[in-house]
């Protein structure tokens, strides 16, 4: 997926032949109530009826340049360009909205509070405090212990959790440890950094192909729309 501008907005477009690629790559292929695909004509067949839901249109682009237009004729071809407009349900962001609005409110209303709310506030921030304190230590901690590994073994040692990681809080500290030679610690970094562009599967299992995974999703909306 890259990025253009059609009509002063900003939008994500790729090309078609690399959606075909996506949805004959496994991690599509691993629920079993997706549309099958086991072919490029396949492929080709299911993008079209997902186009004419209106979730990407295609678009002509001049070589050098990152303004799209609307094209005329509509229609998949595998090595034309598309706009992705699909933006899934809105309520997340509308709920995140109301709820920072509220947050916002409350700040500005503190000194009405009763003076044990002022209090237990007080001391939250404390406790979050320290807890910042204690994540701080912990990174000082974990490269301390990589640089004392690195130099006297030659490899590479990881005390987890891992902090810096997109996954979830249990995620995070699983393994515990990890102790990997250069080599593979080499060829693990380069599978995450580029499992995007490639729609590979991460060391977690999960996949990170950002074009096949607004594919999925958007055939996961075609599917409850019917």
């Amino acid at each position: 997926m890259k990025q253009g501008v059609l009509n002063d907005r900003r939008v994500d477009y790729f090309r078609g032949k690399h959606a075909v690629n996506a949805l004959l790559r496994a991690p599509y292929k691993k629920n079993a109530s997706r549309p099958a695909v086991a072919s490029r004509v396949e492929a080709e067949a299911l993008l079209t009826a997902v186009q004419a839901h209106g979730f990407f249109l295609k678009v002509t682009k001049h070589v050098g340049e990152k303004h799209l237009h609307l094209a005329e004729q509509q229609g998949f071809e595998p090595d034309a360009h598309y706009a992705w407009f699909y933006q899934g349900s809105q309520l997340k962001g509308i709920l995140i909205g109301t709820a920072v609005l509220l947050v916002v409110l409350a700040g500005v209303m503190f000194p009405l509070w009763p003076a044990s709310m002022r209090q237990g506030v007080y001391y939250l921030s404390l406790g979050l405090l320290g807890l910042m304190g204690v994540f701080m230590g912990l990174v000082v901690f974990r490269l301390a212990l990589y640089l004392v590994l690195k130099a006297t073994t030659g490899r590479d040692g990881w005390l987890y959790p891992n902090l810096f990681a997109d996954v979830g809080v249990i995620e995070s500290f699983t393994p515990v440890w990890g102790y990997v030679g250069l080599k593979n610690a080499v060829a693990q970094t380069l599978r995450e950094n580029f499992a995007d562009l490639f729609d590979l599967e991460t060391s977690d299992g999960r996949s990170s192909g950002n074009l096949g995974l607004r594919l999925r999703r958007g055939l996961g909306a075609m599917g409850r729309a019917k």
